[in-house]
């Protein structure tokens, strides 16, 4: 098993030398990894044979019913996701029961996958997470959620949780840019925290 810990970012260039399947595999641990750390108890199940299915389990928002997760995580440098590959998930959550689905990306969503899924029947959570083999080599948090949404089907799971911009310096922040800013989620107005014991 992987251990996932912080890598030193000037090491970063040998990584951009991995195969795809490599740094899938990596971005899927660090996608298990973060929500584990916010709670959930999510383990990786993606290669040949996943269903399409990258990390399943339980996530237990604070004084709210354990209800599972199922995601895919999708690794790319600079496509984002579109209307097609939300409906590839859609035809996984047909085989789902009673679960969150997720799809999990380095990279963001156009704005017709995002209606795509902000539509769609199915439970879905459209979520960015930066990833070490990307990121600025002077960066500290490359490990951030940089972005989390979820469509009305989801609301039941979802409950109070609730989403903000973080700003450090806002004469830095480029608004228009998700690798200039993170964001914090909330339940009933309190920080859900990343619990670094995990």
């Amino acid at each position: 098993m992987l251990v996932l810990r912080r890598i030193n970012p000037r090491s970063w260039p040998t990584y951009r030398s991995l195969s795809t399947v490599e740094a899938g595999t990596i971005y899927e641990k660090l996608v298990v990894s973060i929500f584990n750390r916010l709670g959930a108890s999510v383990d990786r199940t993606g290669g040949a044979s996943d269903n399409g299915v990258d990390f399943y389990g339980d996530w237990q928002l604070p004084n709210h019913c354990k209800f599972q997760i199922a995601g895919q995580c999708k690794h790319y440098e600079h496509k984002r996701i579109g209307p097609a590959i939300i409906r590839e998930w859609e035809g996984v959550m047909s085989r789902q029961d009673n679960c969150l689905g997720m799809v999990v990306t380095t990279s963001g969503f156009t704005p017709s996958g995002t209606a795509a899924a902000l539509s769609s029947a199915y439970p879905i959570a459209l979520v960015t997470i930066d990833s070490p083999l990307k990121a600025n080599v002077d960066s500290t948090d490359w490990d951030k959620v940089r972005g989390f949404i979820w469509n009305r089907a989801a609301q039941p799971f979802i409950g109070r949780l609730m989403v903000a911009k973080k700003h450090f310096d806002i004469q830095k922040v480029d608004l228009g840019d998700p690798a200039r800013f993170t964001i914090q989620l909330f339940w009933d107005g309190k920080p859900l925290d990343m619990n670094t014991n995990r």
